[in-house]
């Protein structure tokens, strides 16, 4: 068998269901976005654990959420160098209400453009450089959000832990 071809039944629906369920409670992986977001007290979203912010890590998911639908829309997009500006988008001065909007925002973003793929290109590469096709980018959007979802709540658990409790 080989790992590199997927059963042929991806469809919008199935990748517009991954999206939802990334945003709803209790979903496999642990919380949903929302879930994990909205108990953090907003000075925590940019309260430094490392050489990251929970602001950080969604100004990033937010930047890369952005190209992404552009790409899976066949639109023009810039391109984000690794660690760059673009891919690591300063958020030092956003709320935690602009934060949650631009990401509910994104989210709509994503459906739309899970909705707008061309599935008949599933399988063609991103670009003739890259080993990697759409049905990696459209499986690897929603892992990066988990990834990174991750990351927050594990910020966030540090930042709880380190805080001294009242009795």
């Amino acid at each position: 068998m080989n790992l590199l071809h997927y059963p042929k039944t991806m469809t919008t629906e199935y990748y517009q269901e991954q999206y939802h369920v990334l945003h709803r409670p209790m979903p496999l992986f642990g919380s949903g976005v929302e879930e994990s977001l909205e108990p953090i007290p907003e000075a925590d979203f940019h309260r430094a654990v490392g050489h990251r912010t929970i602001a950080q890590l969604i100004g990033h998911i937010v930047a890369w959420r952005r190209n992404t639908a552009l790409r899976f829309r066949g639109l023009p997009r810039p391109k984000i160098e690794l660690n760059s500006p673009e891919d690591w988008p300063d958020y030092s001065d956003k709320t935690k209400a602009e934060m949650l909007a631009e990401l509910a925002e994104t989210k709509d973003a994503m459906l739309q453009a899970y909705a707008e793929f061309d599935y008949g290109k599933i399988d063609e590469k991103l670009h003739p450089d890259y080993y990697y096709t759409f049905r990696h980018a459209l499986d690897g959007a929603v892992q990066h959000d988990v990834y990174h979802l991750g990351q927050i709540n594990l910020i966030a658990a540090v930042i709880r832990v380190g805080k001294p409790t009242t009795k």
